[in-house]
């Protein structure tokens, strides 16, 4: 009897496969995006477009606030970006420069070299600090109002995806070497270490730093209390693998984006699947999916963005 509440799960999972449609959607960029980062709230996108540089918007009234490219005149690759938790601050990289902005006027307050080409990003409440995945082999704790790295925290391959707690005590990277890394924030050491056997693809972290999370290439997907360092759960397989994810504010609720363009909603005790929806594709397209770049809690609903360029508003059922 024991085994009944997984069966249960995997079945009501396999029932969820189809994906409820979403609600509402924003056509944003006509041919796609590089990069895409949705603010806490949902109600704000960076876009890293295809071909039209970046751009900042309010989600709900699908208005274009600023056009944020790193020289005048002239269409930037934004593959990377991040927004702080509390919506002040923004970035943007193409690869090697960081641009930190004002989310409030759309100025820009610096431009800066990073010391390698960056993967990932994520931006502390201040805009002192971006947490930066890079190429090689490390992530950093970069002073993107001063310049320079704070402390290097070393990989075995390149870090892909980097986040940290609200707080900035605590922070959760993972590479290409399989490996999920914890880290204090204010020394700079490894707390705990897991191998996952495969590419890892996303990290997330409570605001709180409690609880983390870790999903490698068609491997494991594990949520770990990081006050122990013991792991809570494994999520049921999803169609694809999980490329995004958030938690709520309380850390009891995980989104998650699937490379197949599924949105899933889990609670973090026992794994339980609480949604799934499917993102529909625009008309003409050749595939039928899009990756999921970013997800987020939303007024009591939840938004994702593609990799299509179209922002998605979701509903429970």
């Amino acid at each position: 009897m024991k085994f009944l509440p997984l069966i249960i799960s995997a079945l009501l999972l396999q029932a969820c496969s189809y994906g409820t449609p979403p609600e509402k959607r924003w056509e944003m960029a006509v041919k796609g995006a590089y990069s895409a980062t949705l603010s806490r709230d949902g109600h704000n996108l960076l876009l890293g477009s295809i071909h039209h540089g970046g751009s900042y918007w309010q989600v709900d009234k699908f208005e274009r606030l600023y056009n944020w490219n790193h020289e005048a005149n002239k269409m930037s690759g934004i593959v990377v970006s991040a927004i702080s938790d509390n919506g002040l601050f923004a970035s943007t990289s193409d690869h090697r420069k960081i641009a930190l902005w004002d989310t409030k006027t759309g100025e820009a307050f610096w431009l800066w070299e990073a010391p390698a080409d960056i993967r990932d990003m994520d931006l502390s409440n201040d805009g002192q600090f971006a947490l930066l995945g890079l190429e090689s082999y490390e992530a950093a704790m970069f002073d993107i109002k001063n310049g320079g790295v704070k402390f290097r925290m070393p990989h075995e391959g390149i870090v892909e995806t980097v986040d940290m707690s609200g707080d900035m005590t605590v922070a959760i990277t993972g590479g290409d070497d399989s490996l999920v890394k914890v880290w204090n924030l204010q020394t700079g050491k490894s707390i705990y270490s897991w191998r996952l056997l495969n590419q890892i693809k996303v990290v997330a972290i409570s605001q709180d730093g409690r609880t983390g999370f870790a999903s490698s290439y068609r491997g494991k997907s594990n949520i770990w209390d990081l006050t122990t360092g013991d792991l809570l759960v494994s999520l049921p397989k999803v169609e694809g693998h999980i490329q995004s994810a958030r938690f709520n504010d309380t850390g009891s609720l995980l989104l998650t984006g699937t490379s197949s363009g599924f949105v899933y909603l889990w609670q973090v005790k026992g794994a339980q699947n609480k949604g799934a929806w499917k993102l529909t594709s625009r008309n003409g397209w050749v595939s039928k999916n899009t990756q999921v770049l970013d997800v987020a809690f939303s007024g009591g609903k939840y938004k994702a963005v593609g990799a299509n360029g179209i922002t998605y508003q979701l509903a429970d059922e």
